[in-house]
């Protein structure tokens, strides 16, 4: 394929916009709420009210107290298993409200 002078593709311009270091952080929070969904499973999913990832932290809004006392003894074994999923160090500490 035939590109005309000064004409960028598309892989070259996402590689650009995420190697800028708010946007890549944003995009690794992302990542890491997505693998927490995948280890939490639909089950579980449901009784999530709210989630969110600030400065390394996970903070996971829980709808059932059970549910919640059953996940802080499970927080170590989900933080290693999501940064390890991902690959990098991302995620530091969960904290469960």
């Amino acid at each position: 394929m035939k590109r005309r002078k000064g004409i960028k593709s598309l892989e070259e311009i996402l590689k650009k916009l995420t190697n800028k270091p708010k946007l890549k952080k944003k995009l690794d929070g992302v990542e890491a709420l997505d693998q927490l969904d995948t280890i939490l499973g639909s089950n579980l999913r449901k009784y999530v009210s709210n989630k969110y990832f600030q400065n390394g932290i996970i903070y996971i809004h829980l709808t059932s107290s059970v549910l919640r006392s059953e996940l802080s003894y499970q927080k170590e074994g989900m933080i290693e298993s999501i940064n390890k999923n991902i690959g990098k160090k991302i995620v530091k500490e969960i904290i469960l409200k």
